[in-house]
């Protein structure tokens, strides 16, 4: 599933070219109301989209996608609150994104009140950082924030996780 029906459109087609469009389909959807079926899902995901959306909304309809021991997995931007609140250049990156990265803890706490428990948590920061140099010196890429992004990773500000929880 993606916001974007372009993007569903492209991954059908190339599933089509791969001939695999009998074993898989993309949709357009709307992530918080997908309108599948209740418990029909063994796993689910979300990648580097849940700072557009109140987390309880998403992990509700994720729990209520998956069955009983179902596991959904998330790859996300966070800020890291044991430092207190969202520093400069995490205000500066939802400002240029127009979203609201939330905190560490935040995750957690939502994961819990919609049944998904967390088995496994991979801080992905540093090998995150060679993409952000790479992207901050390849002129097609360039679009100014780059260093914010370096500067965030490199002060712990600002984390790059996986989350992986199992529906209880």
């Amino acid at each position: 599933m993606t916001i974007s029906r372009k993007q569903a459109d492209f991954a059908n087609e190339q599933a089509r070219k791969r001939g695999v469009d009998g074993k898989v389909r993309y949709h357009h959807r709307n992530m918080l109301d997908t309108g599948l079926d209740t418990g029909a899902y063994a796993a689910s995901w979300n990648n580097e989209s849940t700072m557009y959306v109140e987390l309880d909304l998403l992990f509700a309809e994720h729990s209520r996608l998956l069955r009983r021991g179902g596991r959904y997995v998330v790859i996300t931007g966070c800020y890291n609150d044991t430092y207190g609140q969202a520093s400069r250049e995490v205000s500066l990156i939802n400002a240029h994104y127009i979203c609201d990265i939330h905190p560490r803890s935040a995750y957690f706490k939502a994961l819990a009140r919609n049944r998904l428990v967390p088995v496994h948590v991979q801080d992905l920061t540093a090998a995150t950082i060679p993409y952000w140099e790479l992207r901050r010196n390849a002129e097609h890429l360039v679009t100014g924030i780059e260093d914010t992004f370096l500067t965030a990773y490199r002060n712990g500000s600002f984390q790059y996780l996986m989350i992986v929880a199992d529906r209880v």
